[in-house]
């Protein structure tokens, strides 16, 4: 609930399923409001990432997930997007951290990895695969 004073009227602000007899129910902050959670799945395919492009908004909290489908191991190297933030990772996967905080994540043949973190700044955001032989990149773009 927030409350908000529109020319001298004090008006609350609520958000949530309104049910004869019972009024509100599941209300959600104001402040919450717009600060979903978005998730992002992409896809590892015959040495590419598909989609190639992904967008992203600053302050939005990210579920990116990648399904490798290739039959040879990969990994995600983010160029700068995730230095000094804190990022949940969870599947199969093997993370590695450096003094930076994340440097990249091992994905293996068939294997999924979930990142979950806030996007804090605006810019473009190359990442690629850095194993030997494997030519595979895409762009992260976090819009202010």
């Amino acid at each position: 609930m927030k409350r908000i004073k529109l020319a001298g009227v004090v008006v609350t602000l609520m958000c949530g399923m309104w049910s004869p007899g019972s009024g509100f129910g599941a209300v959600v902050p104001a402040a919450a409001l717009g600060q979903e959670d978005v998730a992002v799945t992409v896809h590892i395919e015959n040495r590419r990432f598909v989609p190639h492009v992904v967008n992203l908004r600053v302050g939005q909290r990210v579920r990116l997930i990648f399904k490798n489908e290739d039959v040879e191991l990969h990994a995600f190297v983010p160029a700068n997007l995730l230095v000094r933030t804190n990022v949940q990772v969870s599947g199969d996967g093997a993370p590695q951290f450096g003094k930076e905080g994340f440097r990249r994540v091992l994905i293996p043949s068939g294997g999924q990895v979930e990142l979950v973190f806030t996007s804090k700044e605006a810019g473009s955001f190359p990442f690629y695969c850095d194993l030997p032989g494997h030519i595979m990149n895409g762009m992260i773009v976090v819009d202010g």
